[in-house]
Order: structure tokens, then sequence, then C-alpha cells
């Protein structure tokens, strides 16, 4: 039988029970459409963040409490807190650095007269716009005599200083951060977010009235650096510079011995292209469970077909055709059927991903729409490996009916 006699044949078949067709490939369409949303979406968050991650500058290096080498395996959920200020001044005195700030955050409720809200709270110090330029509405920002006097002043963001203060000069006036009294000196400008931060609804205090009046410790959560030179030979010198300071005996520089982890913009990317290339193939893995669905269903819908054209079957054995030309048939039939919800789980993933890619970007500042070209042509071939693989059964049962049989099955 030529092939365009068998796939003519073929359509007839299917069109002949078009409604049990379009419900038998849905399982198809919804896997299809499915790994391509997934990937769309993985790929766009991936983006998005390295795009924050690069933001950040070549030059930047982070110094964090960490259990040893976190790369080399499952986080410790139970890390101590080894980041101090003794350390950010012990690294002022490298010069492999032109700037080192530390960081302590938290969130707590923030009110002024009759206006409450809850918000992020950043302890910092004065060379924090070293490290993170931004530009002042209003005011000025933190100094040195704020942080060593444990001044109880506050720079808020954009966003939050229109929630207290309205329209009003909010220069001067006093706020309460949980149960303390802090005095506003400055206003940011719109900075917009970092690392999903709303960075225009955070208030920013000096690090030691954080540590004292608000969390009482004595840690902070990590300490960025402006590194001078190469980048790498800055790291290994924050490395050994820490452990001299920890008083950690690692003379060979075993990072799971460190109670630290020294990383970079480069780090940070390496790290999110592993997390999201884990988190896509999961996502996708997840979604392609409705594929083995819609192939056994298929599987089940062309036994069924076999069974109905019993008769027919016989007919066509009678009058000359070979086993060969049956399975061919019924093969067909099923590749066609995988095919068209491959198709149209592609049309309705690339549709999805478009739609909710426009609409991510409403609320997510830096969202890009991504329509991945590998997941569309992963789709057909898929789809087709599922109509031969589920195919396969029905159509050699099919073949093998014996003819006179066939004839008087009822």
């Amino acid at each position: 039988m030529l092939t365009s006699d068998l796939i003519k044949t073929s359509s007839v078949a299917l069109r002949r029970n078009a409604s049990r067709s379009l419900l038998t490939i849905l399982g198809i369409v919804i896997g299809i459409a499915a790994v391509i949303l997934m990937l769309s979406i993985g790929k766009s968050a991936e983006g998005l963040i390295l795009s924050q991650v690069a933001d950040l500058g070549s030059d930047l290096i982070f110094i964090e409490a960490s259990a040893g080498d976190p790369t080399s395996g499952p986080p410790d959920p139970f890390i101590e807190q080894t980041m101090t200020l003794d350390d950010v001044k012990t690294l002022r005195k490298s010069s492999y650095f032109s700037a080192v700030s530390a960081t302590l955050q938290t969130s707590s409720s923030v009110t002024h007269d009759q206006e409450s809200t809850f918000t992020q709270i950043a302890g910092v110090d004065a060379d924090y716009l070293e490290i993170f330029p931004a530009d002042l509405l209003h005011g000025r920002f933190l100094d040195e005599s704020d942080v060593d006097s444990y001044g109880k002043v506050a720079v808020l963001g954009k966003d939050i200083a229109q929630d207290l203060f309205g329209d009003q000069d909010s220069i001067g006036q006093r706020m309460k951060i949980g149960d303390i009294t802090v005095r506003v000196i400055g206003v940011f400008d719109e900075q917009g977010t970092r690392f999903f931060q709303n960075l225009d609804d955070q208030i920013a205090i000096p690090v030691t009235t954080m540590q004292r009046d608000i969390l009482g410790v004595d840690y902070v959560n990590y300490i960025s650096a402006v590194a001078v030179g190469d980048i790498e030979i800055a790291k290994e010198e924050t490395r050994w510079i820490m452990r001299d300071a920890h008083n950690l005996d690692n003379p060979k520089g075993d990072l799971n011995k460190d109670d630290f982890y020294v990383s970079s913009q480069s780090d940070a990317v390496a790290i999110i292209g592993v997390v999201g290339g884990v988190l896509t193939i999961l996502l996708s893995s997840i979604a392609a469970i409705s594929l083995v669905v819609g192939g056994i269903g298929i599987m089940n819908i062309m036994l069924v077909s076999v069974t109905e054209r019993t008769k027919e079957i016989g007919l066509r054995k009678s009058l000359g055709a070979t086993r060969k030309e049956i399975l061919q048939q019924f093969l067909v039939e099923s590749v066609m059927l995988t095919m068209t919800g491959g198709i149209i789980g592609v049309l309705m993933g690339v549709i999805m991903s478009v739609v909710i890619g426009f609409i991510a970007g409403f609320f997510v500042e830096g969202w890009g729409i991504y329509v991945p070209a590998s997941g569309i042509i992963a789709g057909v071939i898929v789809a087709t490996i599922v109509g031969i693989v589920f195919g396969v059964y029905p159509a050699r049962h099919a073949a093998a009916l014996d003819p006179i049989e066939a004839l008087r099955y009822e």
C-alpha cells in the first residue's frame, strides 16, 4: 500500500470517530503544553535572576556563614552565624578591597501616627552605598557616627515613605520600628528590586542599632566587598584573612573546614545555572507524566478500535491485504493521533507562555517572555515516539488476527 493511501485511510478512520479521537489526544495536548510552559517559566525566572546578579557587578564579593563548602552537598539548615563586625574591620585593612560593608536583615512592623505596615529592615553601615549605589530624594544617608553611636535613625525607601507619611515631608519625623523610636534622616529615590526584594519598601538603619536594640545579636548576615584587581585572587585573600580572624586551622585551604563561604558573581551565575537546570528537568518530568497517561489512553482506544473493526480487518485480509499493511495502517493511525495532539499542544504551550510571560511582566520587573525552541522540537519528537511506542501493540494485535476468525466475529 502506498504511503499516501495509508495516510488517507487512517485519516478517514480517525474522522469517523472525531469526538473520541479528540478526547484521546487530550493527555498528549496537556503534556506537551505543560512541558513547554514549564520550560518557559523556568528559563524566564533563570534569566531574571541572572540579570539581577549581573547588575551587581563582576568585582563584588560576598562572605556569609556556612558549614563547609555549600557547593559540595545539601546546605546545613542549622548554620552557626559566624560573621561579625570585627570581620568587617579586619577586611577593611586589606588592600584587596576598595569598600567593605556588613548587612543584617529582618522584618518588622513600622508605625507612624495611625499608619502601620510590615516591611523589611536592613541594618547597614556607612559603606553600604559604596557597594550598592543609590540616589537620595531627600536628606542624607547613614554615616560612621550613626553606626558608632548606635543611632536611632532611618533612611526610608520611596514606597514605605509614601505609605507612612503621604505627601508630607518625612525628614526629621519620628516613627517606630517594632518597639524602638527612630528619626527619619533620608528617603531613597526609586531603586526597584534586587533578588526579588522590593528595595523601595525597605528601611535602612545602622547595623549596630539593629544588633543591639532590635534583634539582640552580635552577628551580621553577610559581608559585601568590592575587590581591587583580579577577583579570584581577592577571593582567595579573603579566605585566608577570614581563617586567621576565626582561628581556623586549615593550612591546606580545604573549603569544607571553613565556617564561611566566599562567592562572587561568577559563582552565583554557575549555581543559578545548575539550580535552574535541575528545576527545569524536575518540572518537565512532572509534566511528562501526562504524556505517559496520554500514551496509555491512545493504546487503549486503539485496542478498542481493533476490536470494533475486526470484521473489516478480516475482509481486508481476505482480499489480499498483508499482515505488514494492517500493522502499518494502525500504527499510522496511532502516530497521526499523537502528532495531532503534539501540534495542538505546541500551539497551546506557545500561546500560554506568551500570555503568562506578558502578565508576569506587569508584576515582576524584568520578567521576559521566553518561548523555548527546544521544547517545541522536543514536543513534536516526543509525540511521534509516544505514538509509535503505544501504537505498536494494538497494531501488532490487529495484524495477527486470523482472517477467517475475524470475518466470523460478531
